[in-house]
């Protein structure tokens, strides 16, 4: 049983590291991958071997392609790309509809953009919204929280479930469909609980309106005028997506992998290559292409990346001495003696290192590299994995995270209305995660 100590012990010093010191994810993930491996007896040359082969091989699988999601998204909103898209479904679901409307918003912006991004792109849409229908602003700020969050968790190529598919080696076309199959329940329920008469009655109030919302307000409706057109806005999203999907479903069902469109489909639909030409196709959006687009806006976008790449790399390195202590086949018996499901077993793992340090992407990532080792022993596909520890990764979020206060400050809240607007909407989400992905099971592999 020392491999599982071993194990135990190196989870409960992360999150000391993180938590308690304070210490940045990278650096942490480093150390304890590092201690680990020299505690578990492994010669000292495959300790920093082991590092180097994990930080690479994680690297050549998502590196391109998180940095090149993270440029579209960054086009998108430079150009209103973003705002284009929202003001879309809104004006399509209506105003009547509007808590929908913004959840649905929220997803489908958070594809490619940051969902704290996202939020404050959209909190003044929200306001207005608020006050032009008469809506208390709990309820859509609820909505819009949990539709971002949703699918900045579950749906490539957010770099959270990237890194995760490259941790574990899933095929990414089949993590962005199992994430959106769940992403549509998850959102549609959840906003139920956001349209409830317990929140509509205890938080009855507006949203209120002073000369920076109005402003702010403004700016947005200024933005979606100059903007590119709704096919355009959408096109750099989109596009890789079908790409991604059509190579792993031509994969599946094509027996004869010589035929020269299938060579061109897989070419395509690889994920560095699908996600560069959305990136090449995000470059149509600004009215001109100058240098401070191709440049600058570049550069702030991989800057953005950097440490999302470095935190994904190190947890790559973890999974790869956890792997090498042998704790996957002492822990196989265990989890064949636990009464829970084994696909529930990546969302629990996700949900208390969230709950213990509060990124939904370090939960992705960290959960991952302690998952690879059970993977066999569990008797999932990757992909599926993949999705149940997305699906923990949101559910219960607190103040120990950063989102909790992005989406408590912009909205004005203190931090009791901030536990019901974040903490309480996203063990909500994480319920309805949990059961569609448990149904998602029993039908796929």
């Amino acid at each position: 049983m020392y491999p599982v100590f071993l194990l135990i012990a190196s989870v409960v010093a992360l999150l000391l590291l993180i938590s308690v010191f304070r210490l940045h994810a990278f650096l942490s993930l480093l150390i304890v991958s590092l201690v680990l491996g020299v505690a578990a007896g492994l010669p000292l040359a495959e300790v920093a071997s082991a590092v180097a082969a994990g930080f690479g091989g994680t690297m050549q699988s998502i590196g391109v392609v998180i940095a090149c999601g993270v440029i579209i998204g960054e086009i998108l909103e430079r150009t209103g790309g973003a705002q284009k898209i929202a003001d879309s479904i809104l004006r399509v679901v209506g105003i009547e509809r509007s808590i929908l409307a913004t959840g649905i918003t929220g997803g489908v912006v958070s594809i490619p953009t940051f969902c704290d991004s996202g939020f404050v792109i959209l909190n003044p849409v929200i306001r207005a919204l608020s006050v032009t229908g008469r809506i208390p602003y709990m309820c859509l700020v609820t909505a819009l929280m949990c539709g971002l969050l949703t699918t900045h968790s579950l749906v490539p190529p957010t770099p959270g479930p990237i890194a995760a598919a490259g941790i574990l080696g899933a095929d990414v076309g089949t993590v962005m469909l199992y994430g959106i199959l769940v992403s549509i329940p998850v959102i549609l329920v959840t906003c139920v609980w956001c349209n409830s008469s317990f929140l509509r009655r205890r938080y009855p109030e507006l949203a209120p309106i002073d000369d920076d919302s109005t402003a702010a307000n403004e700016e947005f409706k200024a933005i979606v005028a100059k903007a590119p057109s709704t096919f355009m806005s959408y096109l750099p999203i989109v596009m890789p997506i079908i790409l991604i999907v059509a190579r792993s479903f031509a994969a599946m069902y094509t027996a004869d992998k010589t035929r020269v469109w299938y060579e061109c489909v897989d070419f395509v639909g690889t994920p560095y290559i699908a996600l560069l030409i959305g990136c090449l196709l995000s470059f149509l959006l600004p009215t001109k292409l100058t240098g401070d687009v191709t440049d600058n806006w570049v550069s702030s976008a991989i800057s953005k990346s950097a440490e999302i790449l470095l935190i994904t790399g190190i947890a790559g390195c973890f999974g790869r001495i956890l792997n090498a202590t042998g704790v996957g086949q002492v822990l196989a018996n265990v989890v064949a003696s636990t009464p829970l499901p084994p696909i529930l077993l990546p969302f629990v793992i996700s949900a208390i290192v969230l709950i213990a340090q509060g990124s939904a992407t370090v939960a992705l990532t960290t959960t991952s590299a302690i998952v690879l080792p059970l993977l066999p022993s569990l008797g999932i596909s990757p992909e599926l994995a993949v999705i149940s520890i997305a699906g923990g990764s949101f559910c219960g979020v607190f103040p120990q995270g950063s989102y909790f206060w992005c989406v408590t400050k912009l909205a004005g809240y203190d931090i009791k209305r901030g536990y019901v607007a974040v903490t309480a909407t996203t063990f909500v989400m994480g319920l309805v995660a949990v059961v569609t992905i448990y149904l998602l099971s029993l039908f796929v592999s």
